[in-house]
């Protein structure tokens, strides 16, 4: 191959006399350290060194560095081209993007175009750098850091997050506390914060709680207690006791939401079920509640919601939505049987609005459809099961093969930024380059494909799990409900439950 000559765009040295800041903050990023006030303190400070006014900002809060379609930074480019801006100021290379390709571009084609003069400060690079004594080949040495830099960037934020979720994962099996926060009625010790310890004064409300439910008293006589007596809910103690956190403050009063929370929360009898695959690892710490008191309370919730209730009273539809009539395809409605309180029915209207050529008009009792959930629940689970071996084993094979295709993402990578280099001092053709970066691509979208995989199994595993043990224990329908895509009633009476794969 014939090699082109190097060309460069010729680098003066802009004057900053307008020259502006870029921030980016990420919609994950948590940390004070990459704020939006953080960022501009570090942009002005070094301004203040460099004894350059930063004349203003452009801020795109809650923007992925992998995609350039940002309202701010699209902004700057407009203004870019029209001439208003002649220095570029950044905190560091991750607040311009994360695909080193596209951040080399602009750093070594598209701002030296203008002669627009380029700062990030935390990598200590500057455009300026070698050119004031016209040494171009100084700004090369400089600008092959960026590529490096930006895939380093990518790669370390891939493998963070996934080294991360390794470690919680294998806390969860070992029954660690992983949460940030523990749940109301329980602290973290502070011999070990992976274990929780009741709270000397919350967990007297939570018993409380549950002992006025196991005596029979409703979700709405729970809240009015709480209330008339001004117990702090668990926000209002979090942050009595200095937890930070995005907290919800609602009215600042119990409400049966939370009420409800705390009553149907495993948690409280001792048992933890967390992770991405909701692991359950029972007895790890102390319960607040008798595991039999629970079952019995969950017990007396699926009765109120399947109407064993008192006369008068007006109960919820928990299947809104996934009764389906096998003839028209229709959503069938919910109705109450004529001169009876304590029962319901599904039954499609298409009939009566459009005719009986549109639908014959599908009926089920409710309690009817409800047996027909739980009896084909069984066979579904005893059809579907995955012994906890075979889980481990398919799981290590994904993770076997997700870290061959991250190496093979990351040589590929290496390689096409190799070659880009090679591009940018004219060796290679942009078609040559090209190539190159469609094999990058291509490694990284299998890898992503295989991330995908793995998370899909994952989340199928752990749903299968909910309907073990919904299978094997009586456990209100509502906790299943996200297990089911939808109940055909079929004519002579037939039902079918069709469950959700992932």
């Amino acid at each position: 191959m014939a090699r082109k000559s190097r060309k460069h765009p010729e680098l003066t040295v802009p004057l900053s006399k307008d020259a502006v800041g870029y921030i980016r903050l990420s919609v994950l990023n948590r940390d004070s350290h990459g704020s939006v006030e953080n960022q501009k303190l570090i942009i002005e400070e070094w301004g203040k060194k460099n004894k350059i006014i930063i004349s203003r900002y452009y801020i795109d809060n809650g923007f992925s560095g992998k995609r350039f379609e940002r309202p701010a930074f699209q902004e700057m480019l407009q203004d870019f081209q029209k001439g208003k801006i002649d220095c570029i100021v950044v905190k560091d290379f991750s607040r311009l993007g994360r695909d080193y390709i596209t951040v080399g571009y602009y750093l070594e084609m598209f701002f030296p175009s203008k002669s627009v003069r380029f700062v990030s400060i935390n990598d200590q690079f500057d455009t300026t750098d070698g050119i004031t004594n016209r040494d171009k080949s100084a700004y090369i040495q400089s600008s092959t850091r960026v590529p490096l830099i930006n895939l380093f960037n990518e790669q370390v934020s891939i493998e963070t997050k996934m080294k991360v979720e390794v470690v919680l994962d294998m806390k969860a099996q070992h029954g660690e506390f992983i949460g940030p926060r523990a749940p109301f009625g329980y602290q973290k010790s502070n011999e070990n914060p992976s274990q929780l310890i009741p709270d000397p004064v919350a967990a007297v409300i939570v018993r409380k709680i549950f002992e006025m439910a196991a005596n029979g008293t409703g979700v709405t006589g729970i809240v009015r207690y709480l209330n008339e007596r001004g117990l702090p809910t668990p926000i209002q103690y979090a942050r009595a006791n200095g937890l930070d956190g995005n907290f919800d403050n609602g009215n600042g009063s119990w409400n049966s939401r939370s009420v409800k929370y705390i009553l149907t929360n495993r948690t409280y009898t001792g048992m933890l079920v967390q992770g991405k695959e909701k692991r359950a690892v029972e007895a790890t710490h102390e319960p607040l509640v008798d595991s039999s008191a629970f079952d019995a309370i969950q017990k007396a919730f699926q009765a109120r919601a399947y109407n064993v209730v008192p006369q008068g009273q007006s109960t919820g539809n928990i299947l809104k939505g996934k009764v389906i009539c096998g003839c028209c395809g229709g959503k069938m409605q919910r109705k109450r049987g004529t001169g009876h309180a304590d029962w319901h029915f599904f039954t499609c209207i298409t009939k009566n609005r459009l005719g009986a050529d549109k639908c014959t008009g599908m009926y089920a009792r409710e309690e009817d459809v409800i047996s027909a959930i739980y009896r084909q629940l069984k066979d579904y689970v005893n059809e579907h099961y995955i012994t906890n071996s075979a889980y481990k084993q398919k799981i290590q094979e994904y993770a076997e093969q997700i870290a061959d295709l991250t190496q093979h993402k990351t040589t590929a990578w290496i390689n096409a930024m190799e070659h880009y280099e090679q591009y940018v001092q004219g060796e290679i053709s942009k078609e040559e380059f090209r190539a190159v970066q469609d094999v990058a691509n291509h490694a990284k979208k299998v890898l992503i494909q295989a991330a995908e995989s793995k998370n899909a199994y994952e989340k199928q595993y752990a749903r299968f799990r909910k309907l073990l043990s919904a299978s094997s224990k009586d456990i209100p329908l509502s906790e299943i409900m996200d297990c089911i895509d939808k109940v055909v009633v079929d004519g002579g009476g037939k039902i079918v439950v069709k469950w959700n794969k992932t």
